[in-house]
């Protein structure tokens, strides 16, 4: 009885197991890769369905602040871009009047926004507004206009920190950084 139990259970088995050249996942075990299925294009004499109003949702906005706080071995919590990039803020600038212009934009360059009421990141404990200027908008922080520095080659160096140059000093932005 067990013979025949098995030899009717036997090709069961081996079919569920599959082969290492079907196509299943890697290694040829478990199930067979998934298809995609193009959805079916509604005929253009169909009349569209009315569409229901969503319920309202607490999900966070996915846009990405213009400033971050990132930790520095050197100098502590310091400010950076979405992209990690330092910023910097110029001390002839106090108040919020933008003097890095021409040439010392290619070393300094501003640091844009692409959405002036992008939220808040954790850490940022000043005030985020904007300057108008050529090129756009600049992001300012408790009213100081924000930079980054031709001179970083990567997210979160510091070269720019104490550079006199174009008239002034420049500093690394932190969260305490006073109007």
């Amino acid at each position: 009885m067990r013979k025949a139990l098995l030899l009717i259970l036997a090709p069961a088995l081996l079919a569920a197991c599959g082969s290492p050249g079907s196509a299943a996942t890697p290694g040829g075990y478990g199930a067979p890769a998934a298809t995609v299925t193009p959805a079916a294009t509604p005929s253009q004499t169909a009349t569209p369905a009315p569409t229901p109003t969503p319920a309202p949702t607490t999900v966070p906005p996915t846009v990405n602040p213009g400033v971050l706080v990132a930790r520095n071995a050197s100098l502590g919590a310091i400010l950076v871009n979405p992209q990690g990039r330092t910023l910097y803020y110029f001390v002839p600038e106090r108040g919020g009047t933008v003097v890095c212009t021409g040439q010392c934009t290619s070393v300094w360059p501003p640091s844009f926004t692409a959405n002036p009421s992008a939220p808040v990141a954790a850490g940022v404990s000043g005030q985020l507004g904007v300057v108008a200027r050529a090129g756009g908008e600049q992001i300012t922080y408790n009213r100081w206009p924000l930079y980054t520095f031709a001179g970083d080659m990567q997210a979160g160096q510091t070269n720019g920190q104490g550079v006199f140059g174009f008239g002034g000093k420049w500093f690394v932005a932190t969260p305490n950084l006073q109007p």
